[in-house]
């Protein structure tokens, strides 16, 4: 992805992600969908599969100390740019890392 598009994606999902006062950042679904190249349907359904059969995505978030709780909210409240306590990265890290890397084709 050049760095044209890049600024493209940016420009159009920066209504779609917000800063809190203590400088935390959390993104829509359809923002987080739109930097991994993927649709918001995918990613939804890959959270909603959190409580019963998780996805691979869904697995990767709770190995890093997310729980299935969070990712259910995620879906309507957005997704946050933070690490929890020990993990091992952070929400929307792990789902562009899961995207680029892990997903296939």
């Amino acid at each position: 992805m050049s760095q044209i598009e890049i600024s493209q994606i940016i420009e159009q999902i920066k209504e779609e992600i917000e800063v809190d006062a203590n400088g935390q950042a959390k993104a829509s679904l359809r923002a987080t969908a739109r930097l991994a190249g993927v649709s918001d349907k995918a990613i939804g359904k890959a959270l909603e599969s959190a409580n019963l059969e998780p996805s691979k995505l869904a697995q990767m978030l709770m190995q890093q100390t997310f729980d299935a709780a969070n990712l259910t909210d995620w879906r309507t409240n957005g997704i946050p740019d933070v690490a929890m306590p020990a993990a091992g990265g952070y929400a929307i890290a792990i789902i562009l890392e899961y995207y680029a890397y892990e997903a296939g084709a």
